[in-house]
């Protein structure tokens, strides 16, 4: 992650998309009958914890893939946890165990996602936005729901990408 870290991107967002664009922009609007969507309660839980969830996985699955990430360091948990109150007894905790185990250097033979799967924690990747989704570690408001269609199985992660799916479902086929 960056060393120059400005301000939290839950900060960020809480001005830009809940206080400007849900408050100012579409609050201007409700004499007219259009108001703030159901999902903004949902993806201000998001922004706070979402991105946390991802990076997670995403650490998790980079000796699968073709990119490296990096822990973050403990001053950058220290950060964290101060600006995400709850952030080190969750992520830190396991990003620690991680790194104790060796997952900082290839040759230890540590691949994470190993270590999801052994304790439990079974990954999905969602059908409606393709992004990977661990319900039983996850913070964030989403929950595992399964639906099968053409003798596939397809995973969702919150209510809204399912409502999407279920309208069209024939658009997702591969």
């Amino acid at each position: 992650g960056s060393k120059f870290k400005v301000e939290p991107w839950v900060k960020t967002w809480n001005r830009w998309v809940y206080e400007d664009w849900g408050g100012i922009w579409i609050g201007r609007l409700a004499k007219y009958g259009v108001n703030s969507p159901p999902s903004l309660r949902d993806a201000k839980k998001d922004a706070y914890w979402a991105h946390h969830d991802l990076f997670l996985l995403a650490y998790a699955l980079w000796p699968t893939g073709f990119f490296r990430l990096s822990l973050p360091d403990e001053e950058d948990m220290e950060w964290f946890e101060a600006n995400y109150p709850g952030w080190d007894a969750h992520y830190g905790k396991i990003l620690r165990e991680w790194k104790a185990l060796g997952c900082e250097d290839p040759s230890s033979g540590f691949i994470p996602i190993q270590w999801l799967i052994q304790h439990g924690h079974k990954v999905y990747v969602d059908r409606t936005s393709q992004v990977p989704f661990c319900p039983t570690l996850a913070k964030c408001s989403g929950s595992l729901r399964v639906h099968e269609f053409n003798g596939q199985k397809h995973s969702f992660s919150d209510d809204w990408g399912e409502r999407q799916w279920l309208a069209e479902p024939e658009r997702y086929e591969c």
